[in-house]
């Protein structure tokens, strides 16, 4: 029988933990679904996934919890995988790397020592000085020394960095960190966006790659009657689900799969997000009424599906300025927001943010992203005729009230629109002349590298020296619990490779013995690592030890 037959079950599955094929099939299982995740869309509905991969797929893309890879209760198995990979292959090795670490011991007689380097020499005088040279020629350029003696033989060991023999284990730890940051940021943190309009608060934050939550019932049903009652039960799991993941939901989806496998979907949005169950159930007998079933032919299953989800921060953020500058030619040289944190209606504190200055609060980051124009309050316009005769200079326009030009006309700001073809912001303008109306539009003046500045507005050339813009803030926010835990890992894994590739655990021995009035110095020597380099100084060193008997 062989010895591997002989292991206890305890054994292998101990062995099978610490080896190395586990590794790298933990390894490969990461790097194939990663390229899945990011490959396939996550988030999207089963409905989307059936609609663009066929319904075989889309039913493997559900029971696997693909659409919500990095929450799936396998990934985290995978992650848990490595993690017990790394642990118990420490845990193996570790305690022969801390016994050469701490091998104190000078006599080298009677044990195993792989020696890479070598080198024996002959001298006169007393064993005693003789020793007490070499110790202290090893103490200046091997490390630290210890000393013993057995039979009237003198040993000496010089060690030198030992503590590099720990920084695999310091790396292994890193990359542990790393995994538990990851698994913390999954399941505590969010990405979102918030867009808040100059001089308005926002509580609300719209979750991004929230995958949707889907409640089914596959009985069979054949009335109305049923469906209704079917769909009263799955209201109240569909709510306890968003409600156990702190989302609120902007949209609902009725999906219902006919007997020839037909899916009739119709959704409803909510005018403010929500996760009770009345609002919930409050749209299924409108949404019901939509789909075009006959009450009559069975339906052989039925989702109830939330999306579109929002958060609740518990603190409101308001934008208080907006602030753009640009360059000459009208491109975007900078924009930052004033924004403050408010608290039951009042102000708690201000800050100014700006590309990589984000607001933090409650490990909540507020990082500026984007803007955009949803309005302006007025403008300061300039109006000629056909033949470039000024009719007003300089006045002020406001928004929704007419302005009388000297004429007799009038000039109306009616909205502001963007330009699909340049994404530069207008006004649009109605002019009112003699009972006769016409809409135009007209770009600020320095849009376009003030290439354009007169615009066709009815009968008036219309110049927009100056607009009082409306913009929006958009925040790109996050909360990522793990990021501390990933940092220290960065750290530790720093410090690990620059142990583990730049230091290595040099021990030196010499064995110095007397007999026939002569003294044989012989020593022997090993590196942990940079066996080239060790041979070099191993080299210089007896160099060193000869030139100092020779004086």
């Amino acid at each position: 029988m062989h010895l591997a037959d002989k292991k206890s079950l305890v054994d292998r599955i101990y062995d099978f933990l610490c080896s190395i094929k586990l590794s790298i099939f933990v390894l490969v299982a990461l790097a194939v679904t990663s390229i899945i995740g990011t490959v396939l869309q996550q988030g999207a509905s089963n409905a989307e996934y059936v609609r663009d991969y066929g319904e075989a797929m889309g039913a493997i893309i559900r029971i696997l919890n693909l659409g919500d890879m990095y929450h799936s209760s396998w990934f985290m198995i995978l992650l848990a995988l490595l993690l017990i990979n790394i642990t118990f292959c420490s845990i193996k090795r570790l305690p022969s790397a801390l016994k050469l670490m701490k091998d104190k011991d000078p006599v080298i007689d009677g044990r195993t020592v792989a020696a890479h380097e070598k080198w024996e020499t002959t001298l006169k005088g007393k064993a005693e000085d003789v020793a007490s040279k070499v110790e202290e020629l090893m103490k200046k350029r091997a490390g630290k020394v210890y000393t013993a003696e057995s039979e009237g033989v003198r040993y000496i060991l010089a060690t030198k960095g030992g503590i590099s023999r720990m920084g695999v284990y310091v790396t292994h730890f890193s990359l542990f960190l790393f995994a538990i940051g990851a698994v913390v940021g999954i399941l505590f943190g969010f990405k979102a966006f918030m867009g808040v309009v100059e001089g308005t608060t926002e509580t609300q934050v719209r979750m991004r790659s929230v995958a949707p939550i889907e409640v089914v019932d596959s009985s069979t049903i054949t009335s109305r009657e049923a469906l209704t009652a079917s769909l009263e039960g799955l209201t109240q799991q569909l709510s306890s689900k968003c409600i156990d993941k702190d989302v609120i939901a902007g949209e609902l989806y009725l999906n219902v799969l006919t007997d020839d496998d037909r899916h009739l979907t119709k959704s409803a949005s909510f005018n403010q997000p929500t996760n009770s169950s009345e609002a919930f159930s409050s749209r299924i007998s409108s949404l019901v009424s939509q789909i075009s079933w006959d009450g009559v032919t069975p339906l052989k299953g039925v989702a109830l599906t939330a999306d579109n989800f929002f958060k609740q921060l518990g603190f409101g953020v308001r934008c208080d300025d907006f602030v753009l500058e640009k360059y000459p030619d009208g491109r975007p040289a900078d924009y930052v927001s004033n924004l403050s944190v408010i608290r039951n209606g009042v102000v708690d504190y201000a800050q100014r943010i700006e590309v990589n200055h984000p607001l933090i609060e409650e490990g909540i980051y507020f990082y500026q992203s984007s803007y955009g124009q949803v309005g302006a309050n007025s403008a300061v316009i300039t109006v000629a005729d056909s033949s470039r005769n000024y009719i007003a200079r300089g006045e002020r326009l406001d928004f929704g009230k007419p302005l009388t030009l000297s004429d007799g006309g009038t000039l109306t700001f009616r909205n502001v629109q963007r330009d699909d073809r340049s994404g530069a912001y207008y006004l649009q303008m109605l002019s009112s002349v003699g009972g006769q109306n016409s809409m135009g539009r007209a770009f600020e003046a320095n849009e376009f590298g003030g290439r354009y500045q007169w615009w066709q507005v009815g009968p008036y050339l219309v110049r927009v020296d100056s607009a009082d813009w409306v913009f929006y803030t958009g925040l790109q926010v996050a909360k990522d619990p793990g990021v501390p835990i990933v940092w220290a890992g960065c750290i530790l894994i720093t410090i690990g490779l620059l142990a583990s590739f730049f230091l290595s655990h040099r021990r030196v021995w010499a064995r110095i013995s007397e007999s026939g009035g002569k003294v044989t110095v012989a020593f022997k020597g090993n590196a942990s690592r940079n066996r080239i380099s060790f041979s070099k100084w191993f080299e210089e060193f007896v160099e060193a030890v000869r030139e100092d008997f020779e004086k």
